[in-house]
């Protein structure tokens, strides 16, 4: 593994970061910690390492491959493992739909307590239209994530400040979609 667990760690922090502060927006991640096959899993991996810690719990939806990278992420930051509904994180390899209908959501008083789910893909981008904090008027980003789970996205939300964050990781970068963002598909 070639990982840098301080240099590599803080600049996947700070890609998340921007991801998430820029809504759409696709943000180069630059390390990867070679554990996958999968360059978009191998990049979720890379996500977790630069954000998981000891007491966090790490749910995982998808086959083999995603659960041998949750198990090295949760070895390497002292995660524990956790089913979906009851996890901090969940990272999916696959279709993501059921997760993020599963997601922990928070409540209005604990907004906080809502999962953040992290999407390994290599799926087709679709347009979609994004509003809300972090974009000056509305925008179209392309993202890959299909009908069902946008449709999920969109009733884990439907509760605000309540609802579930997302990391995208694709082969080519990061997209993130925090749950204050409106999202509507583009005809």
């Amino acid at each position: 593994m070639r990982w840098d667990a301080v240099h590599d760690s803080r600049t996947t922090f700070l890609a998340c970061m921007r991801a998430l502060c820029s809504p759409g927006t696709p943000i180069e991640l630059s390390g990867t910690p070679q554990i996958c096959e999968h360059p978009e899993l191998d990049r979720g991996a890379a996500v977790l390492l630069a954000l998981l810690d000891r007491g966090l719990g790490l749910g995982t939806h998808g086959g083999d491959a995603v659960h041998r990278v949750a198990d090295m992420v949760c070895a390497l930051t002292g995660a524990d493992s956790a089913e979906v509904g009851a996890a901090d994180w969940v990272l999916v390899h696959g279709p993501a739909a059921t997760p993020i209908s599963q997601a922990r959501r928070g409540t209005r008083r604990t907004p906080e307590t809502g999962a953040t789910v992290v999407i390994a893909t290599a799926g087709d981008a679709r347009p979609l239209l994004l509003s809300g904090p972090g974009l000056p008027e509305p925008a179209t980003a392309f993202v890959p994530l299909d009908a069902l789970a946008l449709h999920a996205l969109s009733a884990a939300n439907a509760n605000p400040p309540a609802g579930v964050d997302l990391l995208i990781v694709t082969p080519e970068c990061l997209i993130g979609l925090p749950r204050s963002v409106a999202i509507q598909a583009v005809p």
